[in-house]
């Protein structure tokens, strides 16, 4: 099997589980690294492909693509969680100590006058 066979069939494997939609967000986080990792190591052995792979090489391209833009969404979506986990901490915390944004120095009065 050629190398660009194999990152054919990496890359495939990688654009049907980021494309899954009964996998939950972070199982498809845990399963996408290897996978990534396995076709970092592909690339370095990639030589210039012949006539009969150039047909691969298009459909590397294509499925890349896809999987930047669904990787793109992951990850967009995680950082819109992240953000709304922190307003809630935020949120949780003010409803428990209302008071604690008030300076103590707060109505107090002093008389400079002698």
């Amino acid at each position: 099997m050629s190398v660009w066979q194999q990152f054919l069939n990496i890359t495939t494997e990688l654009d049907e589980l980021v494309h899954s939609q009964t996998m939950k967000r972070s199982a498809i986080l845990e399963q996408v690294d290897p996978l990534l990792e396995k076709r970092q190591e592909l690339i370095v052995q990639l030589d210039q492909p012949a006539e009969g792979e150039r047909a691969l090489l298009d459909e590397v391209k294509k499925r890349d693509l896809k999987i930047n833009q669904k990787l793109e969404f992951l990850f967009h979506d995680l950082k819109q969680d992240m953000r709304q986990s922190k307003k809630q901490t935020a949120s949780k915390k003010q409803y428990t100590n209302p008071y604690q944004s008030v300076s103590t120095s707060d109505g107090m009065y002093l008389d400079y006058k002698k």
